[in-house]
């Protein structure tokens, strides 16, 4: 199966939901799964954590698969927290970043 990658690359440390729900809805259309990079990404707000349980859900629904690799330490413990770990295939960012 196809896969997209969205890449997140940023000056900063925050991932504006606005941006993700643009590229998640243009992915919807396409038979593809889905890797979100959150490379450089240290937070998330609950907004995007919304986003990304429905293009979950969505991709599941349409027998495609969603992940999330480079997660850092602080996002892999927010997702935790918010209940979301085994909802995605997260992986951590290697400690050499």
């Amino acid at each position: 199966m196809k896969s997209t990658t969205i890449e997140v690359e940023r000056s900063g440390d925050w991932l504006p939901a606005d941006e993700l729900k643009d590229k998640s809805l243009e992915l919807l259309g396409e038979s593809t799964d889905v890797t979100l990079n959150l490379n450089n990404i240290d937070h998330l707000d609950a907004s995007l954590l919304q986003i990304l349980l429905a293009l979950d859900i969505e991709q599941k629904k349409q027998g495609r698969h969603m992940h999330i690799e480079n997660a850092s330490p602080d996002l892999q413990q927010w997702f935790e927290f918010a209940g979301a770990v085994d909802q995605f295939g997260l992986t951590e960012r290697s400690s050499d970043e």
